[in-house]
């Protein structure tokens, strides 16, 4: 046993030179040495060939921001590259542990960029702003993409670290005692009071469901607003009837009823507004009651769409009065308030012309036959 792990260790010390002079001819020599070594080597040896050959390949198909790759880049990623291949030649050659580590570090340096451009270009395609320049089609960041380049980053950066570490041999650094731990510690402690809205605030970007300039309401928060931006735990909304910003969590869009109010749709967007109207004005006469009230609310504001007629509807006959909703569309989703307030106008001018009274009649008496 003893025998077998002193061949072993001399066999680990040996290098290239040892294993050429033992050889009858160099090339003996080298093929001897190199086909012994750990799979680990050839998958680096690989990696560093393929960029070093194929870097300008690589760049122009992932980067998508330019035509083609800058060349200031391009040469600064194949002079690191040669310099660290040469590097981990030498370190697995004359088995250097520092210049292995050396190595390897550049290598998960190269790697991490390539990923980075490889996802930074999904990133672009999926959620950037699409423009036409000379005839060619380039990318441009929008908010969205922004967002969840950052994040991207962040999560490349970390993994990244952490095998820095063990390449290095420093998992100590993690242990509670170090500046590293007790980072980790105090994110951890503090995960109740970030954590869920900084992953909503991932979900919600990437599904893209909520984006700038979408008008929402939130019907348990009683809220209808612009969306401005999503931050990393927060949401900054534009209030459409006091006109002034509101933050609201980014877990608040994914547990909440969310309406988003959008023209995209053929159709477009409608709106109503409800009326209470007593059991004495018969259903014809609400109807061209309501009817007049669109006709004049189209002529009070632009926000109302007069090529798409409004429709009345009966909802509830209720125990004072019948609630009857007009319905009618929008020219644009942002104007909803004043539409809104258009034909509330509307049908409190004409109220007295077609005979009907907003007010909720009295339907109880009192003993004394005074109210």
């Amino acid at each position: 046993m003893e025998e077998t792990n002193i061949v072993a260790s001399a066999n680990t010390a040996r290098n290239v030179v040892d294993s050429i002079k033992e050889s009858d001819s160099l090339l003996e020599g080298l093929l001897g040495y190199f086909t012994t070594l750990e799979p680990i080597h050839y998958v680096t040896f690989t990696i560093n060939l393929l960029i070093l050959f194929f870097g300008r390949q690589l760049i122009s198909h992932l980067s998508v921001q330019t035509v083609g790759a800058a060349p200031s880049q391009l040469r600064l990623l194949r002079i690191l590259n040669a310099i660290l291949f040469l590097t981990y030649l030498l370190a697995v050659a004359f088995r250097f542990q520092l210049g292995s580590n050396i190595s390897h570090t550049g290598l998960l340096v190269l790697l991490t960029y390539l990923i980075w451009q490889f996802t930074h270009s999904l990133i672009l395609k999926k959620y950037g702003r699409k423009r036409e320049v000379e005839g060619t089609a380039i990318y441009i960041e929008s908010y969205t993409s922004n967002n969840l380049r950052l994040i991207a980053l962040l999560v490349l950066g970390i993994v990244s670290g952490l095998i820095f570490l063990n390449i290095w041999r420093l998992e100590s650094w993690l242990q509670t005692t170090s500046f590293l731990g007790a980072l980790a510690v105090l994110v951890f402690t503090t995960k109740d009071y970030w954590l869920k809205d900084f992953i909503s605030g991932i979900i919600v970007i990437s599904n893209g469901n909520v984006e700038r300039g979408d008008v929402i309401r939130i019907p348990d928060e009683n809220i209808l607003a612009i969306v401005l931006e999503t931050r990393t735990t927060l949401t900054l909304l534009r209030d459409l009837i006091r006109n002034h910003n509101i933050t609201i969590p980014n877990s608040l869009l994914l547990n909440r009823q969310v309406e988003i109010l959008t023209s995209d749709s053929r159709k477009g967007i409608y709106d109503f507004v409800e009326f209470n109207i007593g059991y004495d004005t018969g259903a014809a006469t609400a109807e061209a009651y309501l009817l007049d009230v669109w006709k004049t609310a189209c002529k009070l504001t632009a926000a109302i769409n007069p090529d798409r007629e409004g429709v009345s509807r009966l909802i509830e006959n209720g125990d004072h009065a019948v609630t009857w909703r007009l319905l009618y569309n929008l020219t644009a989703e942002h104007e909803i308030i004043n539409a809104r307030n258009a034909v509330k106008q509307a049908a409190f001018e004409l109220q007295d012309a077609h005979g009907v009274k907003l007010a909720t009649p009295l339907t109880h008496t009192f003993p004394t036959g005074v109210p």
